[in-house]
C-alpha cells in the first residue's frame, strides 16, 4: 500500500477529471476506474492509500465495492472515501458492514476531496507496522476495539500465543524463530480471509503474541481453525530428529537434559466485546487470563470467556 497512491471510482467523466486535477497537482499519483466490477481488481493491482468510490457505480455499486474492499487482506486497511448524493449515516453503514473513513456529499469543492485524502494519508503514514509481519500494532487494533465499544457492536476478539517459542529460538536461532512468526502470520490472513465477512483486524503485538478483531460468533471457529493448521504445518520447521521424539532437548546448566514439546498455539476467545466490555484493557486482560490458563494445558487449545453450556472448549 502506497499512501501517496489514490484510486478514484467515478462513472462521471467530468467528476472525475475534476477530482484527478486536484489530487495530481497536489502530488499524488492517480489511475482511475469507472465501473463497480473494476475496483478490487484496479485495487489490488495499482495498491493506493485511498480508494474514492462514488455510491451509483455501474455494474456494482459503491456500497458493494465498500464491502468487497473490506473483505480482503491486502486492501481492507485502504482509507475509502465515499461519494454521495444525499447525506447518509456512516454508524448505520457500519453496522452493516459496510465501513467507510469519509463521506462527501455532492456537489463538494475540489478542495473538500484533497483534504480529506490528505487526512486518510496521514493517518495511514502515522500508523506503525511491525517489519516481519506488515500487521499494526496495539495502539491501532485498541482503537478499533473503542470504535465497535463505542457503536455497541458485538464483535470477537482473539489473543494468540506460541507455547515453546522461547525454546525453540533458544536452540534454533532468531532466524528461524521469525519463520515461526511468518508461517503464523500467514495462517491468520488465510484463515480470516475464508470467512468472507468484514470486520477483521489482525494485529502483531510483539514477538510471539497476535490480536484479532473479528465478526461476532466466528471467534471459535477460526481459533480452531488455525489450531489444525499450525499443528499441520509447525512440524515442517523441525529437523527430523526432533520432530520424530516430539520435542527438544535441552541442556540444563546443572548439566541434566531437559525435553521440551512441540510448539502449540493457545488461542484466548473473548467473546460479545460490544455489549459486555467497557475498554480495550479489560478485554485484553480477559484474554491473557485465559492465556494463562492455557500454559497448563498440553498441545495446542483454545478458552473462551464465555462458554457454553457451562464447560470450556
Amino acid at each position: 500500500m502506497d499512501v501517496d497512491r489514490v484510486l478514484v471510482a467515478e462513472s462521471d467523466p467530468h467528476l472525475a477529471e475534476i477530482i484527478v486535477i486536484r489530487l495530481s497537482n497536489a502530488g499524488y499519483q492517480i489511475t482511475t476506474c469507472t465501473q463497480g466490477d473494476e475496483v478490487l481488481p484496479r485495487t489490488l493491482e495499482f495498491m493506493p492509500g485511498v480508494v474514492i468510490v462514488d455510491q451509483y457505480l455501474p455494474v456494482k455499486d459503491g456500497f458493494e465495492v465498500c464491502y468487497e474492499l473490506k473483505l480482503h487482506a491486502q486492501t481492507r486497511n485502504m482509507g475509502i472515501i465515499l461519494v454521495t448524493d444525499t447525506e447518509i449515516n456512516l454508524e448505520d453503514m457500519a453496522n452493516l458492514g459496510v465501513k467507510v473513513d469519509r463521506q462527501l456529499v455532492k456537489p463538494f469543492k475540489p478542495k473538500d476531496v484533497l483534504t480529506f485524502v490528505n487526512q486518510l494519508a496521514a493517518e495511514r503514514r502515522a500508523i506503525t507496522k511491525n517489519s516481519l509481519t506488515g500487521f499494526q500494532g496495539w495502539n491501532e487494533i485498541r482503537q478499533e476495539i473503542i470504535r465497535q465499544i463505542e457503536g455497541a457492536r458485538d464483535c470477537d476478539f482473539l489473543l494468540l500465543d506460541i507455547n515453546n517459542f522461547r525454546i525453540y529460538n533458544q536452540c534454533y536461532g532468531f532466524g528461524a524463530g521469525d519463520e515461526v512468526i511468518k508461517l503464523l502470520s500467514r495462517l491468520l490472513v488465510e484463515v480470516t480471509d475464508e470467512l468472507e465477512a468484514p470486520g477483521v483486524f489482525i494485529a502483531h503485538i510483539h514477538g510471539d503474541d497476535f490480536a484479532v478483531l473479528l465478526p461476532p460468533e466466528t471467534g471459535v471457529q477460526v481459533a480452531q481453525k488455525l489450531i489444525e493448521r499450525f499443528d499441520e504445518e509447525i512440524i515442517h520447521l523441525y529437523l527430523d530428529e526432533d520432530r520424530e521424539r516430539g520435542g527438544l532437548m535441552l541442556q540444563k546448566p546443572d548439566g541434566k537434559i531437559e525435553q521440551w514439546p512441540l510448539m502449540a498455539l493457545a488461542v484466548a476467545v473473548v467473546r460479545q466485546t460490544g455489549t459486555r466490555y467497557t475498554h480495550p484493557l479489560e478485554m485484553k486482560m480477559v484474554g491473557e487470563e485465559l492465556l494463562r490458563r492455557l500454559k497448563l494445558k498440553v498441545g495446542s487449545n483454545l478458552l473462551t470467556d464465555h462458554p457454553r453450556n457451562g464447560t470450556d472448549h
